[in-house]
């Protein structure tokens, strides 16, 4: 059957629970599906998949049977089938194949007051953010809701708002307040505001912990997400602890061609190689291969494809949207590269036929040559100038580029439109039009993700 039963589904994660998703099995966007009392998969219908979040919670033994049923009461409701982050279990089964996706960094909480003694990198990180007045403590529960929830929530935002792509789902979704009484939540505080936030989950057959979402502000001094993890390693070593995992670092270690090409070509979206690279500067004690699991019969591809579209939410393409008007920096590039041509085009067209005026033709190519540098200027921005700064300047950006898509669309229909007779004119027309509003979409998406930026700093 499916359905959805927290309740039920937390009694099979306490007493099976051995993978990093255990716990993410509670995750908002997924349904859980039960066989019985041995066990169940949690998973997200993205209306022609189930994709599971990890392996089947159930013991050992009975993780294949119950995904091999799982698999036949998908195909019932006319669903293909995949098992995302597994550990490996699922591979002496001949029913599947897998692909490995990246893999996990673990570490032993009684070693980690040695390692840390051992690497001065890391020493040296710590120092600075205590010098910087950060702080960790473990919060209370009282601390989960009302108001004293708020600056936990503003951080969130700033966050999220730090983020080139949209929110995603399955296993990332930020909900840390969700099913709080199993998790612990951690913060660094600077000068009594909150700097960063880290939530752990139980993992409880292994009597261990998946630190489930760490997350650093923008402007939190250097040292404060190490400085974070270094109390947390402390504080599990002192109750006993003996496994914790960082979770997965997708992509990296032995994955194949392909996976490693997209590990390359798309690190102005998401940066895969430093996420990974953050994971080992803390010096794990070992890495554990994850794989993405699937029937023998279907291509890796599409088990890929179905996973993918689980992180979007179910649509690609609404998950595109989304990224898009959110004016990620490599679309404010892009729009830097395309701008060249352009106005080097408009500044070769003949005035006649396409311009009221010469004068009208010149202020055109002013214009855009204008903006051209302050597109370049606002790339230079980053990460070098202030954000408020950067905040005017894209705000500025976005209205003179609103101004000029409404002034292009009045000029187009009183002047151009009644002289615009083939098809190449009209694609043109279509062209100028178009361009400048979309250009303003990204604009004033990177404008409000850097006025989220601009409020309370550390």
């Amino acid at each position: 059957m499916s359905d959805r039963d927290d309740a039920r589904a937390l009694q099979f994660i306490r007493a099976f629970g051995r993978t990093g998703t255990t716990f993410q099995a509670l995750g908002r966007a997924l349904r859980h599906w039960f066989d019985g009392a041995r066990g169940v998969v949690a998973y997200f219908d993205t209306g022609s998949a189930w994709v599971a979040a990890g392996e089947p919670i159930a013991a050992r033994d009975d993780s294949i049977p119950v995904a091999e049923t799982f698999i036949d009461a998908a195909r019932a409701h006319g669903r293909r089938v995949c098992f995302f982050a597994t550990e490996g279990i699922l591979a002496s089964s001949p029913r599947f194949r897998r692909i490995q996706i990246g893999e996990q960094p673990v570490w032993d909480p009684a070693r980690w007051s040695d390692d840390v003694g051992a690497h001065r990198s890391l020493r040296e990180q710590l120092r600075r953010a205590r010098a910087k007045s950060v702080t960790v403590r473990r919060l209370e529960s009282q601390e989960y809701s009302g108001s004293a929830r708020t600056p936990l929530d503003r951080l969130i935002a700033r966050w999220h708002a730090s983020r080139s792509m949209a929110a995603m789902h399955f296993l990332v979704d930020v909900a840390p307040f969700d099913n709080a009484d199993d998790r612990q939540l951690w913060i660094a505080e600077r000068h009594g505001t909150v700097v960063a936030l880290l939530s752990i989950a139980p993992v409880p057959a292994r009597g261990g912990w998946l630190f489930e979402h760490l997350l650093r502000d923008p402007h939190a001094p250097n040292g404060t997400a190490e400085l974070l993890v270094d109390a947390t390693m402390r504080a599990l070593d002192r109750d006993g602890v003996r496994w914790v995992t960082l979770g997965l670092a997708p992509l990296s270690g032995a994955v194949n061609g392909w996976l490693r090409l997209v590990r390359r070509v798309s690190r102005a979206l998401f940066n895969f190689v430093g996420l990974a690279a953050f994971k080992r500067k803390l010096r794990p004690h070992g890495w554990e291969p994850i794989y993405l699991a699937f029937p023998r019969e279907q291509h890796g591809v599409v088990a890929m494809f179905d996973a993918l579209r689980a992180f979007a939410g179910g649509s690609l393409w609404r998950f595109g949207v989304a990224s898009v008007v959110r004016g990620p920096l490599l679309l404010l590039q892009a729009l830097s590269w395309l701008l060249v041509p352009w106005t080097l085009a408009m500044a070769l067209a003949p005035s006649a036929g396409w311009f009221p005026h010469p004068a009208v033709h010149i202020a055109w190519v002013l214009f855009d040559l204008v903006l051209l540098g302050a597109l370049v200027a606002l790339r230079r921005m980053r990460g070098h100038a202030r954000v408020a700064d950067q905040w005017y300047m894209a705000r500025a950006i976005a209205i003179a580029v609103t101004f000029d898509a409404a002034l292009t669309l009045i000029e187009a229909l009183l002047w151009n439109a009644p002289r615009t007779h083939t098809i190449r004119d009209v694609l043109m027309l279509v062209i100028a039009c178009i361009g400048p509003w979309l250009a303003a979409v990204v604009l004033w998406g990177a404008a409000r993700r850097l006025q989220v930026l601009v409020g309370d700093k550390p």
